[in-house]
């Protein structure tokens, strides 16, 4: 059987163990056949992962997968070979009479009964641990040795009666207890239910092949790229001049030598003018605790413009008076009462979506056991690297700043907006998807600036007439960005996000900024946390915090951002 299918509904949708339709049947997918290597980053790969398993590590339910990563393996990142596919099997291998309700384990035809209509059964049993097999059923009927279902008209598996189909006796309700190879009970349901398999997905932003992130290491890497980021995102990325000590000891690490002896090399290679020194910090100052992750991101940010990236002031040049009014006059304004320090259009951002396992069981984020995908013993991720088009949104660091300060939190005087985001970089701990007890001026910031970028892509997504689930975000909440960029879901078409930049930037953000801010549930939304799918909610996985850290209040409150800006 060939079902053509293209490799982000591969990735979406015919992962290893998941159930798919195909042509009025149920399959597994076995495995995906002969699959190319994605060569990603491996320090960004896993950092990402300990990022999407936050939940799971709250709960204690990550499998091990934390120790294991900070132990540094490699994961084997790949993606579907479009002339090989994906091998599916038959899954399950029962089959029901559509006319007398007869049970068999293969296709037969005709039914005893002497109809052809055969149908699958779509119920499956599974657990918490990752195992799915076919359901139990009911002993025969003893004296016909038969079996037939009654289906109930609905996907609850207790209400199935059994019955034998020559004599009609009642062979019992619903599929009888099972139990897993792990000794505990397993559930029965539809082949398709969440609960059955729910992917779990990372996004991360990467540059084209892991030498151009192994170059930006080498010369000074993620303190460079720091320095780069608070010094306002020039053009110049920040790799001139030599290699810096840090650089060569980061890549002979990433050869396997062990840090004492990199440390040696790179002092060598110093002495003798080789090298520069550079500093483990460069020249931001921060504790060590935030370093490494907002020197992960600024890596990020960096990869983000690396393709190609326009701004506003990079539009007025050849441009007709009116275009230049737009972009010199309407533009500022509108960016000034959305509390934006710019808008760039990133050209060609690059974005690897990686499905690194799955659960069984609870729907939320660490509520059962997470199974990682291995292969060989070792961690995969299934995954696709695709450029498309992406709008950078930067807050004003002051405007942050001063939401922060008037939700009560003691930050260090600051005078403009280098001072501002760097006493936030400095004093916050933003947390990761599901920390439980994370620091709260870490855990404010994360939520304005979720907030913000929920409301941006729904605004965005009416405005342009883009279908929402087309859209899925990026932050960059250490420092203060968010990047809106097209899903490879739903319909888009490509350009959409262009044609807002260069010509109704304006009139999009004053209907973000002055739109309806009340949700249609309030009451009952405002006093349940402020945030549901009526009003900031987006669908899974274009929110990489699975809706949480969200509040209108953020925005709209007595201390929110947009205080004053839009309706109450």
């Amino acid at each position: 059987m060939r079902v053509e299918r293209g490799a982000s509904q591969v990735l979406f949708g015919m992962l290893p163990t998941q159930t798919v339709d195909l042509q009025g049947r149920v399959w597994r997918v076995a495995r995906w056949t002969d699959p190319l290597p994605l060569t990603l980053d491996q320090n960004t790969v896993r950092g990402a992962l300990l990022d999407a398993i936050g939940p799971w590590i709250a709960s204690g339910q990550d499998a091990g997968l934390a120790a294991e990563l900070h132990a540094r393996p490699a994961v084997d990142v790949v993606e579907v070979n479009r002339d090989r596919g994906v091998l599916v099997e038959s899954f399950p291998s029962q089959w029901r009479c559509r006319t007398c309700g007869r049970l068999t384990q293969t296709r037969i035809a005709p039914c005893a009964c002497g109809s052809s209509s055969i149908a699958q059964m779509h119920f499956v049993a599974y657990h918490t641990c990752g195992r799915m097999r076919e359901p139990m059923l009911p002993p025969r009927c003893r004296t016909h040795n038969a079996i037939a279902v009654r289906l109930p008209g609905t996907a609850t598996a207790r209400e199935l009666a059994f019955f034998c189909p020559d004599c009609q006796a009642s062979l019992g309700q619903g599929f009888p207890f099972q139990r897993c190879d792990c000794g505990a009970a397993m559930s029965v349901s539809v082949h398709r239910a969440g609960a059955v398999f729910s992917p779990q997905y990372t996004v991360l932003v990467n540059p084209p092949d892991a030498a151009a992130t192994s170059r930006l290491r080498a010369f000074g890497g993620g303190a460079r790229a720091l320095q780069w980021v608070v010094d306002g995102m020039r053009d110049d990325d920040g790799l001139q001049g030599k290699q810096t000590v840090e650089g060569v000891i980061e890549s002979l690490v990433q050869q396997g030598i062990s840090r004492d002896y990199a440390r040696t090399i790179a002092q060598d290679l110093l002495e003798r003018g080789e090298v520069d020194r550079g500093s483990e910090q460069g020249e931001v100052d921060l504790p060590a605790g935030i370093r490494d992750r907002a020197q992960e991101e600024a890596m990020a940010l960096r990869a983000a413009v690396d393709g190609g990236r326009v701004r506003i002031a990079d539009m007025v040049a050849g441009t007709t008076p009116p275009q230049q009014l737009l972009y010199q006059e309407n533009y500022p304004r509108a960016l000034e009462a959305a509390r934006l320090s710019t808008v760039e259009l990133l050209t060609n951002f690059p974005v690897a979506t990686l499905a690194f396992g799955f659960t069984r069981g609870g729907l939320g984020p660490g509520q059962s056991p997470l199974v990682p995908f291995r292969e060989r013993g070792g961690l995969r991720a299934y995954g696709a690297l695709s450029r498309t088009e992406a709008l950078l949104f930067q807050p004003n660091p002051s405007a942050i700043y001063d939401c922060l300060v008037r939700s009560g939190f003691d930050l260090p005087p600051a005078g403009n907006h280098r001072e501002a985001r760097l006493a936030i970089l400095r004093a916050a701990r933003v947390p990761m998807a599901g920390e439980q007890h994370p620091q709260a001026l870490g855990a404010r910031l994360l939520e304005v600036l979720h907030s913000y970028t929920h409301r941006l892509i729904r605004t965005l997504a009416a405005f342009a007439g883009i279908e929402r689930d087309a859209l899925a975000e990026y932050l960059i909440p250490h420092h203060l960005c968010a990047i809106v960029y097209s899903a490879g879901r739903g319909e888009f078409v490509l350009g959409g996000l262009q044609a807002v930049f260069e010509t109704a930037l304006d009139r999009f953000l004053d209907a973000f900024v002055t739109g309806e801010s009340r949700c249609p549930l309030d009451p009952g939304c405002r006093n349940g946390g402020g945030a549901c799918m009526a009003c900031l909610h987006l669908g899974e996985p274009s929110c990489r915090f699975y809706n949480g850290s969200l509040d209108r209040a953020a925005l709209f409150g007595p201390t929110g951002l947009l205080r004053g800006a839009g309706g109450a």
